[in-house]
């Protein structure tokens, strides 16, 4: 990232491309650039964006289209702690809306802070953006506590057809592409539930197999 400041301070209109996952860093990334007194546009081409986003500031100028006229592209593919960086470094003013967006990130990323991929740094940059003006309460209703019907849907056909296998050691589910779709949800929302498995005791392996017995997804 060491460039990306040199080159939105030398365009007139810089443009944003991030996928849906990606969205809590454009969000911060977008705060930036105005920041700069620099027109900005924010570009989402998937299909269809997660509900739990929709908090997410600069969200409603979301567009799913590139932008011709911008003289500057920049794809987010980094991390939260990552901007976090980026920004110390510049002596960038961390405000509320930059704060709330790369907490989210932080949540997403860490899932809920749970995962051991991360030393003490997460928590004291979560502390700083808190105090920064974070809402962290809304980050975590949003992108850890929020659900959907679809997903309620999906949950239940799934727990269904789970069953035990290895002592107990591995979660196995059943779904087929036809029931998902029904359900109204997505292949990733079945992710979750695999997650959720995790949790029951002694499972360390969660399993999801379509009806002809293929592996769509396997975690540990």
């Amino acid at each position: 990232m060491n460039n990306i400041l040199v080159e939105i301070d030398n365009s007139k209109h810089v443009m944003i491309v991030a996928d849906a996952k990606m969205l809590p860093n454009a969000s911060a990334l977008y705060s930036c650039v105005l920041q700069r007194h620099k027109k900005v546009s924010l570009v989402c081409c998937d299909e269809k964006i997660n509900e739990k986003y929709s908090f997410l500031p600069w969200f409603d100028k979301i567009r799913s289209h590139k932008m011709p006229s911008s003289d500057f592209i920049l794809e987010v593919n980094f991390t939260s702690l990552d901007v976090y960086k980026f920004l110390k470094k510049n002596n960038i003013k961390i405000n509320n809306k930059i704060a709330t967006a790369l907490y989210a990130g932080l949540l997403q990323e860490s899932e809920n802070f749970s995962k051991n991929l991360f030393d003490g740094i997460i928590f004291a940059v979560a502390k700083e953006l808190i105090e920064c003006g974070a809402d962290y309460q809304k980050c975590y209703y949003f992108m850890i506590k929020r659900t959907t019907l679809a997903v309620l849907r999906l949950k239940s056909m799934m727990l269904k057809n789970m069953t035990l296998h290895n002592s107990a050691k591995a979660a196995v589910f059943f779904i087929s592409l036809d029931e998902i779709k029904s359900s109204g949800a997505k292949v990733e929302d079945c992710y979750e539930v695999m997650k959720e498995a995790l949790n029951l005791p002694y499972v360390e392996l969660s399993v999801l197999l379509d009806n002809d017995n293929n592996v769509l997804k396997l975690i540990i």
